[in-house]
């Protein structure tokens, strides 16, 4: 019998995690889930702000889809842009040709929203996709090595000037990075700190106006004051000029660099597919995450505009919206995902949406946080949440991600996400100001590495039995920088297994905690390591997760 196709158009977050729990619940059917997208890769978008501000590699937030479902036969992924959607014909004609639907689950997801303001798309840069956090990252690299040549005084203010327009999650988290980043710029470049800007420029009076509680955003506020970081409210940008950002009353900015945060909408193209829509173009859903009036087709994550009963306050016609982040997101997908297999198998019942979230966090750099955790699990955290700020709210951040990462990736990739986050961060922008990191210069710790392999190879020698073959063979493998982490983490313990033995000498004692010291990745400095880890990491990753590509269809294999 041939598969009957449920359509998942859109590889972000709400569509990968709709198509996983699909493809989970229909696994043994004759249906399969087709998720397309015009990407091969999975963008983590909650990380932009750091690829865009060179904390992390751009890499680090690209999961290929391929590894996201190498164990989901049922799930196949094309590679292509949608044209447009005949509901009648109930088919999704893309780049790659038409492909029939039973069900359709659009997860477009939005983009930035300018408002109409002249110049922006000219003259401004956004932060809503991978490509977009890319070109900000060349950019600022380049205007200010520009600024630090630059000879006229009001040409060189304009390149070292950062205007961040908007005030919100995104704006306010970009702001916190670029306070880090300003300090490695200023060095490369042989610029004081100071002359480089920064400027958040907020249409409203407050900041961070989606946080209730107005003391976690003071205290944001003044974390970036205190930072050197220019806070201008109530100062909407009317224009942007290509050398300059024009306020409302008039002012004029000089800066080559006005990062555009301001809002957010749905992306054009849904407006050609005949669907109701709501606010900034966003599709409207029903109780139970269809479109209105639609049967067969489902919407979930940013493009979904759906006013959740509990939450909404009477004549506020702006309350109760869902918001437009991943545990939004999620709620909606784990709406549509019961609701289809009710229509396709009959199993269950119909699911009305129910929003659940378990609080969220903003982080200013990778140093300070502000955060309400609202609830663990399903218990409630109080009336209006636990508030949080500073290193604890940082960590709550990472617990949220790798929450997500569970939900959607594998351990591999929560692996990177914590190598990313802080043991491979460079310039001390970890939540430990770099103290975990292993950026720092190993270099010198490889006499340490050798002297300790050889110490080892001599302890083994004096050692009968499988205790001195592992000393000998552990000492080998220092000493060469193979395998350095591994084998420093198997002498430590076999040191301590001597000393609590009755071999508790000083130089045990100090030989057995300079193997600790040696795992910090001094083998990749002048050791094996700096071919054999990487080989590994390929190899077996292309082994567990299959071969990555540029494009995928596999429907015409």
């Amino acid at each position: 019998m041939a598969n009957k196709n449920i359509v998942v158009v859109g590889a972000g977050y709400s569509g990968v995690f709709t198509a996983r729990k699909l493809a989970k619940r229909l696994k043994g059917t004759d249906y399969q889930i087709v998720l397309v997208d015009r990407h091969s890769f999975f963008t983590y978008m909650t990380e932009l702000h750091e690829v865009a501000t060179k904390r992390v590699e751009p890499k680090h937030i690209q999961f290929d889809l391929r590894t996201l479902f190498v164990r989901q036969p049922n799930v196949k992924i094309v590679t292509a842009t949608v044209d447009t959607i005949d509901k009648e014909a109930k088919i999704v004609k893309t780049s790659e040709g038409d492909i029939p639907y039973e069900k359709l689950v659009l997860a477009t997801g939005g983009t930035t929203n300018t408002f109409g303001t002249p110049g922006v798309e000219e003259y401004g840069y956004t932060l809503w996709s991978f490509e977009e956090a890319v070109r900000l990252r060349a950019h600022i690299e380049e205007v200010i090595r520009e600024g630090a040549m630059e000879l006229d005084p009001a040409k060189r203010e304009a390149k070292l000037r950062i205007a961040v327009v908007g005030s919100g999650f995104t704006g306010v988290e970009l702001a916190g990075e670029l306070i880090e980043q300003r300090r490695e710029l200023a060095e490369a470049n042989n610029l004081d700190e100071s002359e480089i800007k920064i400027d958040v420029i907020e249409a409203a009076p407050t900041i961070l106006n989606m946080l209730t509680n107005r003391k976690l955003a003071d205290k944001g506020e003044q974390y970036m004051i205190k930072h050197g970081v220019n806070m201008r409210k109530s100062a909407g940008v009317v224009e942007v000029k290509e050398h300059a950002a024009v306020l409302k009353d008039g002012t004029e900015i000089p800066t080559e660099t006005l990062v555009w945060t301001a809002g957010v909408k749905a992306k054009e193209q849904g407006s050609k597919w005949g669907l109701e829509q709501g606010p900034a173009g966003r599709f409207m859903a029903d109780d139970y995450s269809r479109a209105k009036g639609e049967e067969d087709i489902y919407v979930v994550g940013d493009v979904a505009a759906y006013q959740e009963p509990a939450r909404t306050i009477p004549d506020n016609p702006r309350s109760g919206w869902t918001p437009q982040t991943v545990e939004g997101g999620e709620s909606a997908a784990n709406t549509a995902v019961p609701n289809i297999i009710f229509d396709l198998l009959g199993k269950g019942s119909r699911k009305a949406f129910k929003g659940h979230y378990q609080g969220y966090a903003v982080s200013i750099g990778a140093h300070y946080t502000v955060g309400i955790a609202e609830q663990l699990g399903s218990v409630k955290l109080g009336k209006n949440g636990l508030p949080l700020s500073g290193f604890f709210a940082n960590m709550f951040k990472h617990v949220i991600n790798l929450y997500f990462f569970a939900q959607i990736t594998s351990g591999y990739h929560i692996f990177h996400y914590l190598m990313d986050e802080f043991f491979r961060t460079p310039n001390g922008r970890t939540p430990f100001y770099g103290w975990t990191s292993r950026m720092g210069n190993v270099l010198w710790t490889v006499p340490l590495r050798i002297v300790v392999g050889i110490l080892w190879i001599s302890a083994g020698s004096s050692v009968s039995g499988t205790i001195g073959m592992i000393a000998t063979v552990v000492g080998w493998l220092i000493a060469f920088g193979l395998l350095t982490s591994i084998a420093g983490f198997v002498a430590f313990v076999l040191g301590l297994v001597l000393i609590f033995a009755g071999s508790a000498t000083t130089s045990m004692v100090l030989l057995t905690f300079a193997s600790l010291a040696v795992m910090n990745g001094s083998g990749r400095t002048f050791g094996l390591d700096y071919w054999v880890t990487p080989f590994l990491e390929k190899t077996l990753g292309r082994s567990l997760y299959g071969k990555h590509e540029s494009r995928y269809n596999d429907l015409k294999k």
